[in-house]
C-alpha cells in the first residue's frame, strides 16, 4: 500500500452520523464546487516548492479542517516525511491559526511511540504555520474496519498502543476530544503492528478552554462520551469513553450507538444502555462496560489503568489459547506438593511418590511411616503451642462480638472487618507522605476514600503490590490523578501536577 497519513474525516463515515467541526468549510469534506475546484488548483501549486530551502513537496497526501498533508522529500536527511501545512486561504481566521499552532505545540512535547512523531515546526516565508512529520505506511484504523470486524487478541492489542499514547498526552495536561477510527493509524514493521494516534488539532486542556465558545461540539457522534453530548466541560475521561467505543467497535464489527442523524446517535450515548459484546471474553467485555459507564467518575480514571486492564484482557486470552487458563489443569506433581504441604510447616520433606514405584504393600508400608511421623510432629507442635497461647488469648476469643464473626457490614454502614490472613492497610507497614499541590483546601483521596485536604498527610501501604490511585478534588478545578506504588515507609511522593481551574 502506498505511503500515507490520514490526517482528515473520510466523508462516507461521516455521512454515516458525522458532525462536521466548527472550522470545516465545505471544501474540507469535498463538496463540489467552484470554490473547491479553484481551491484545489492553489493547493497543486505547492508541488515541486521547495519548503525553508529543505523539503521538496512532491504530492498530496489529504486534506482535513486544519489544513493539507503533503508529501516531501527531505533533502538534508534524505528521507520522505509528511508536511502539514496551512491553506494560504485561511491565514485570515485567526482562530484557525491559533487552533493549528496549538496543535504543533502539544504534538511536539508527545514521545510515546504510539503518538506521530513530529521531526521540526515554523512558519513558512508568507507567516503560515506547519509541521513536519513522520510518514507513516499502512491504513487508518477506519480503512481497516470497512473490511469487517477484528479479532480479540489484535483488538486489544491496539486498544492498549492507544491507551498508552493517550496516557503520555493527560499526563502533559492534555485530552484528544475527538479520538476514533480515522485518527488511528496501524502501520507494519516488520512482524509487528505500530500503531499511531494522530490529530491532536481539536485537542483540549486547560489552554484550550480559551478557544472553545459556549455551546460548541467538538468530536464524532459515534464516539463522543455522554458528558461531550450534553456540552458540558470535558476532561481526560473523555478520551477513555470513545477509546471503550472503539475497542467495542472492532470487536462487534460496529460501534454500540449508531442512528439515524447525529442528534440521535448523541442522545443514545446519554441515556440508552450498552449492548452486551457478543463476540468479547468475559474479561474483555467487562473492561468495556467499564469504560462505556455514563457517570465518569464510576468509568476507569485514567488511561494507564486502562492500558493495565487491556493486558490483563491479554494474558487471559493467551493463557486460554495455551490451555492454562483452569486450576485444575495442575500439573499432578504440583497438586502432590499441595496436598501435602504441611509438611513444610513442621520440617518434613515432600515425599511425591514415582509413577513407577515400589511393590504395593511396600509402597503403602512407607505412606504409612511418613504420615504417623507427621501427626507425632503435629501433635506436639500443638501441646506446645497450645499451652504457650492458653490465656489471654481464649479471653480475646470470647470477647469477640457476633458481627465480627459472621463478617458482615458494621452497623454504622462501613465495609466489614477483613478475614483472618486478608491484606489491609494494617498488614503493611505505611509510607506516611506529604501532599502539597498549587490549590489549598483540595480533597486528597486515596484508593476512593477520603484521607484529608491539601496540604496534608496521606498513609499508603508499603509492599502490597499494589498500585495505589491518588485524587485531588475540589470544586471548580479539573481532577488530578496520580498512580503510586512508594517501594520504601521512606520515599516522599513525586511532585503532583497542578490542579487546573475549569
Amino acid at each position: 500500500m502506498a505511503d500515507r497519513l490520514p490526517g482528515s474525516s473520510k466523508p462516507a463515515r461521516l455521512d454515516a452520523g458525522g458532525l462536521r467541526r466548527p472550522e470545516e468549510s465545505s471544501a474540507d469534506l469535498d463538496v463540489p464546487s467552484l470554490s473547491a475546484s479553484s481551491m484545489e488548483m492553489s493547493i497543486s501549486d505547492e508541488i515541486g516548492h521547495m519548503l525553508k530551502g529543505r523539503y521538496e513537496i512532491t504530492d498530496i497526501i489529504g486534506e482535513g479542517g486544519m489544513g493539507v498533508v503533503y508529501e516531501a522529500w527531505d533533502t538534508q536527511v534524505e528521507r520522505k516525511v509528511a508536511i502539514k501545512l496551512v491553506r494560504s486561504d485561511t491565514t485570515t481566521d485567526r482562530k484557525f491559526i491559533t487552533r493549528f499552532r496549538r496543535e504543533l505545540e502539544i504534538t511536539s512535547q508527545l514521545r510515546h511511540p504510539s503518538t506521530i512523531r513530529v521531526f521540526e515546526h515554523g512558519e513558512t516565508d508568507d507567516g503560515r504555520p506547519y509541521m513536519v512529520m513522520e510518514l507513516l505506511t499502512g491504513e487508518s484504523l477506519a480503512d481497516r474496519l470497512e473490511r469487517g470486524r477484528i479479532p480479540e487478541m489484535e483488538a486489544l492489542q491496539v486498544a492498549r498502543q492507544v491507551a498508552e499514547s493517550l496516557s503520555e498526552a493527560h499526563e502533559h495536561g492534555v485530552f484528544h476530544r475527538d479520538l476514533k477510527p480515522d485518527n488511528i493509524f496501524i502501520e507494519t514493521v516488520g512482524v509487528s503492528k505500530v500503531v499511531k494516534v494522530l490529530d491532536f488539532g481539536i485537542a483540549g486542556g486547560v489552554d484550550a478552554t480559551r478557544l472553545t465558545q459556549a455551546g460548541e461540539v467538538f468530536g464524532t457522534p459515534q464516539y463522543m462520551s455522554p458528558e461531550q453530548c450534553n456540552g458540558l466541560p470535558l476532561d481526560h475521561r473523555t478520551d477513555i469513553y470513545s477509546l471503550a467505543v472503539i475497542l467495542y467497535e472492532m470487536i462487534e464489527g460496529k460501534p454500540p450507538f449508531a442512528a439515524e442523524t447525529p442528534m440521535a446517535t448523541m442522545l443514545k450515548h446519554v441515556r440508552a444502555k450498552v449492548p452486551p459484546p457478543r463476540h468479547a471474553s468475559k474479561e474483555t467485555a467487562r473492561i468495556i462496560q467499564m469504560g462505556l459507564r455514563k457517570d465518569r467518575g464510576k468509568r476507569i480514571q485514567t488511561a494507564g489503568r486502562f492500558a493495565e486492564l487491556i493486558g490483563s484482557c491479554i494474558g487471559h486470552l493467551r493463557s486460554a489459547k495455551e490451555g492454562r487458563d483452569s486450576a485444575s489443569q495442575v500439573p499432578t506433581t504440583t497438586r502432590s506438593a499441595l496436598v501435602t504441604s504441611s509438611n513444610v510447616s513442621t520440617g518434613m520433606p515432600i515425599h511425591v511418590p514415582p509413577a513407577m514405584g515400589p511393590a504395593p504393600s511396600e509402597q503403602t508400608g512407607k505412606i504409612i511411616a511418613v504420615a504417623l511421623g507427621v501427626a507425632a510432629l503435629v501433635l506436639v507442635a500443638v501441646m506446645i503451642f497450645g499451652g504457650l497461647g492458653s490465656g489471654s488469648g481464649n479471653d480475646r476469643n470470647t470477647e469477640e462480638t457476633p458481627a465480627a464473626d459472621a463478617g458482615g457490614p458494621a452497623d454504622d454502614g462501613s465495609e466489614p472487618a477483613a478475614s483472618a490472613g486478608s491484606p489491609t492497610y494494617d498488614s503493611f507497614p505505611n509510607n506516611r507522605a506529604l501532599v502539597r499541590t498549587n490549590v489549598t483546601g483540595a480533597q486528597v483521596l486515596v484508593d476512593g476514600k477520603s484521607q484529608c485536604e491539601t496540604p496534608c498527610e496521606i498513609t499508603v501501604p508499603v509492599g502490597d503490590g499494589i498500585t495505589h490511585e491518588i485524587v485531588l478534588k475540589k470544586d471548580g478545578y479539573i481532577d488530578v490523578v496520580y498512580n503510586w506504588r512508594p517501594t520504601n515507609v521512606g520515599e516522599p511522593l513525586p511532585p503532583l501536577p497542578d490542579m487546573k481551574a475549569l
